[in-house]
């Protein structure tokens, strides 16, 4: 079987790929395991990769270092251009369009960008007041991170070694990493870390280099089925991947298995005609490109209008600037480069191009700063000074209000009860209490939280915050519970903990209060400010999602004896959200910042000596 030919099913498995993943980024619910095209990407490098590599080293001038220089040089002249070319665009862009805090957190992973380091990066990356991961315009370049570091690893292996001592060394690899990963997941628990890791992915590019390795003396008939039972295992996986449970590990190889399959076994029939139809293999040659460009342009497009999902106007502008962009990244870029040698001039162009990208990360705050509007003070930056709450960690005491006050209430709660410090502090410090304040990120801080939903950052934090708030509940009289209520009861087993916790305390005697839910916004206030700043006009809107929730509190509350919900809509602070009186009181589109935290301390003072009285 010639490993040499042009193979037009290779580009149609190709554009399979990049459909599948801007599909799965688009809207997860139209295609759920649309990111194993990914993987079926890495099936297809380690196969060529293999090729090109086991080719070079049969040719009777073979030379180590020439075969070097010429694969590494490819390499660079296949990814690089148009790589960097991406990161300096999106670079000004979002130094026109982020928050100075939220370009910060860009700026780290620009820096890991530039070195193909993001895989590592991302997979230890963990801010709760960090841009959803969906608004994060470089997470796409976590799995070119990967593509280079096995370039880095595979000339030497396949270079270096007989070729009937590389399939076994290809073969072990594949288990053994696969087993690897499927022990991470299933035993240890740790998802984020492997879904990120190069040896979590390693065995795609061993399947992918097996089929290579053995294409040579492979003397199969050219028999249709296995490609269409490889494409039958590729688009099935595609369809119910999230089903089956943690990805990659085990689970991985139903997409390997079946790009393997088509790689194999050239397309024949039904296959063929849909794999190497003009469509198909215009897709897969734009290939790269799209999947480069079209994750940044998403990202950035839901970070200004606040919505993971895009209407028609805006995903229609999602599509034409990322097909736009692909063409003259493709054009421009990539083919032009794909039929030149390496010169003298074009390894000077790299090198300014490379330097651009490295001249982006100082440039960026400059023009980010002419941009921004005056800074708000830090009050309207954050919701409580981080390192004097006890939010998913102990700091001193947790105390805050009145500390030589006998009267003390027990507050817990997600970041939701966090912003509340102040709140409480001023009310304690007024009626005389102190309040004990034990919170953890996206947690309630209650026995029996289903803590496994959350980021796994923070999964310790959580479990920590909840065994200090265990120590003080057998004594606590007065309980405040505060949540992101909208988020945390759409979870049934949450649901199930709160019901648990209510009739315990209950039960005990001590008195519970549930703080409903303020008004959730639709926008960012401080990114609708920044926005406006530059001549566009956002809308922020109230979301009614909140009000659902507390609907549901009011249901839990009313069949607790000892139980109430307090809502205070009625003091009219949030009339006006997320202004009072012309100032900002909102730090988000769910959080109070700390002047909001007083102002609600101030309008609820009453019915809080009512309570506590």
């Amino acid at each position: 079987m010639s490993t040499t030919h042009y193979r037009s099913d290779i580009q149609g498995l190709r554009a399979i790929a990049v459909l599948a993943v801007m599909l799965f980024h688009y809207n997860p619910a139209w295609l759920p395991g649309g990111f194993v095209g990914v993987d079926v990407f890495l099936v297809i490098s380690g196969y060529l990769i293999v090729c090109i590599l086991l080719q070079k080293k049969a040719q009777p001038d073979y030379r180590l270092i020439t075969t070097l220089r010429y694969f590494y040089l490819s390499r660079i002249k296949r990814i690089a251009p148009a790589y960097f070319a991406m990161l300096v665009l999106v670079s000004l862009l979002a130094a026109v369009l982020l928050l100075p805090q939220d370009l910060e957190i860009y700026k780290k992973g620009l820096g890991q960008a530039v070195w193909f380091h993001s895989n590592s990066y991302f997979a230890g990356f963990g801010d709760y007041f960090a841009p959803a991961s969906h608004e994060q315009p470089l997470l796409h370049t976590w799995s070119l991170a990967v593509e280079i570091q096995f370039y880095l690893l595979a000339p030497f292996l396949v270079l270096l070694l007989p070729v009937r001592v590389l399939k076994w060394m290809l073969g072990l690899l594949l288990v053994g990493l696969t087993i690897l990963a499927q022990y991470r997941l299933s035993v240890l628990g740790i998802h984020q870390d492997t879904y990120y890791s190069l040896y979590a992915r390693l065995p795609e590019f061993c399947a992918g280099g097996l089929i290579a390795a053995y294409a040579h003396s492979y003397k199969g008939g050219r028999h249709a089925w296995p490609a269409v039972a490889g494409l039958v295992m590729v688009l099935s996986a595609a369809a119910v991947q999230p089903r089956l449970g943690p990805f990659p590990g085990l689970l991985a190889l139903l997409p390997v298995v079946g790009a393997a399959l088509i790689l194999l076994h050239p397309s024949q029939g039904f296959t063929q005609c849909l794999l190497g139809s003009r469509f198909m293999v215009g897709v897969g040659e734009l290939s790269y490109s799209l999947y480069l460009w079209h994750w940044p342009v998403l990202a950035l497009l839901r970070y200004y209008t606040g919505e993971q999902l895009l209407d028609i106007p805006f995903s229609l502008l999602f599509f034409a600037i990322t097909l736009l962009l692909a063409t003259l990244s493709f054009y421009g870029l990539e083919a032009p480069l794909r039929v030149s040698r390496m010169g003298v001039r074009q390894a000077v162009g790299y090198g300014l191009l490379t330097c651009a990208a490295l001249a982006t990360v100082p440039s960026m705050a400059k023009l980010n700063q002419a941009l921004s509007p005056p800074p708000l003070p830090i009050e309207y930056q954050r919701y409580a000074d981080p390192a004097t709450i006890c939010h998913g960690q102990i700091i001193g005491d947790c105390l805050k209000g009145d500390l030589s006050s006998d009267k003390e209430v027990l507050v817990l709660g997600d970041s939701h009860a966090a912003m509340l410090n102040l709140f409480f502090d001023q009310l304690g410090k007024e009626l005389g209490f102190k309040a004990r304040i034990i919170t953890a990120s996206s947690c309630v801080t209650i026995p029996g939280f289903d803590y496994q939903r959350i980021a796994e950052w923070g999964h310790k934090p959580c479990l920590t915050q909840i065994e200090q708030a265990q120590i003080h509940l057998p004594s606590a009289k007065v309980i405040f519970l505060a949540a992101s209520w909208n988020w945390q009861l759409a979870s049934s087993d949450f649901q199930h903990a709160l019901e648990a916790f209510l009739t315990a305390q209950s039960q005990a005697g001590a008195r519970v209060y549930l703080l409903e839910q303020e008004p959730l916004l639709r926008k960012n206030p401080l990114r609708a400010l920044r926005f406006k700043a530059l001549g566009l006009a956002p809308e922020i809107g109230i979301d009614p999602a909140y009000q659902q929730a507390n609907t549901t509190l009011q249901r839990l509350a009313a069949s607790h004896s000892g139980v109430n919900c307090l809502n205070f809509e009625a003091t009219g602070l949030f009339a006006e959200a997320p202004f009072a009186d012309g100032i900002p009181i909102y730090l988000d589109e769910h959080h109070l910042n700390e002047a909001g935290a007083k102002r609600y301390a101030a309008v609820v003072r009453s019915a809080f000596k009512k309570i506590l009285d």
